[in-house]
């Protein structure tokens, strides 16, 4: 959304003013076309800078110690365009399947498949209408800019090798969910995973959707991990697919082990055939 508004303003001033020079100055064909040009590049370059600056600003009241008990919607709203154009500008193109499947008042907890560290940049970014709030580890709030939306948006800080740590943040997940602030999103396999096979499912998870008694939306994701290597010379396709809404009533009473393995059965099973049940559905794209 933010680069079609800056792309759009950027086209509309180089016309006018290569209009402008044209009038005035005369010029040939060829000096219209790079007026055009270069009053396009350096128009989109300033807007860049604004927006960023923009962004800069409105984080200063943002209190990087404080932890705040309530869901700011406007600042899930304004990280999730930064996250969007981020990745816009990192060369990502990215195609949504299955969006309209996730429930558009109702919290729920999001779990997916973890190929980068773009994953949670992207699906953010295309999550944006949700007040979405991420489970993350303690360096990734060491981000310049990005750990003062990440603590307003309360994300939370997870610490692996604490299992009291990693108990108090379900708990507090599930309260986020469960009292309508967020929505929340995690990674089961606990890291990054390159590989063509899913790693090994951490189960505690899953209590959050459990506590919360909340749907679980099931996604799987790939491409990110290709983004590092083709920036900045190549663009980058991402699909982001929604599987399935699983409803809390079909979870009721299971265990975590038992909602782990329905989980990742869907996931295994969408990435092996390709989402092929999927072809006859509308492919969304972004940022084309």
């Amino acid at each position: 959304m933010t680069d079609i508004i800056i792309t759009v303003i950027s086209i509309a001033f180089s016309y006018y003013y290569a209009a402008f020079v044209h009038e005035y100055g005369h010029p040939g064909v060829l000096s219209s076309i790079l007026v055009f040009a270069a009053a396009f590049l350096i128009c989109y370059a300033i807007l860049c800078v604004v927006f960023w600056i923009l962004c800069f600003i409105i984080s200063i009241p943002i209190n990087t110690r404080k932890e705040y008990k309530k869901t700011s919607r406007f600042y899930t709203t304004v990280f999730g365009l930064m996250l969007e154009y981020a990745a816009y500008l990192s060369g990502v193109r990215v195609r949504v399947r299955g969006l309209e499947k996730i429930p558009g008042k109702e919290r729920f907890l999001f779990v997916s498949n973890h190929r980068s560290s773009y994953d949670t940049i992207v699906q953010c970014g295309e999550m944006k209408l949700q007040p979405m709030a991420f489970i993350s580890k303690p360096e990734n709030f060491k981000i310049p800019l990005g750990h003062r939306y990440m603590t307003r948006c309360r994300y939370l800080s997870i610490d692996r090798a604490d299992i009291r740590s990693g108990a108090r943040v379900i708990r507090q997940a599930a309260e986020m969910i469960s009292s309508g602030q967020s929505c929340i999103g995690v990674y089961p396999e606990g890291t990054r995973n390159c590989s063509d096979r899913l790693l090994d499912f951490k189960n505690g998870c899953f209590k959050i959707a459990l506590w919360a008694k909340c749907p679980i939306v099931v996604s799987v994701i790939s491409g990110t991990d290709k983004i590092h290597k083709n920036f900045p010379f190549r663009r980058t396709k991402v699909i982001m697919e929604i599987i399935d809404v699983i409803p809390y009533s079909k979870i009721a009473g299971m265990k975590t082990q038992e909602i782990s393995e329905l989980v990742r059965g869907m996931m295994e099973e969408h990435l092996i055939t390709g989402g092929k049940q999927y072809e006859s559905s509308v492919l969304q794209p972004k940022g084309q």
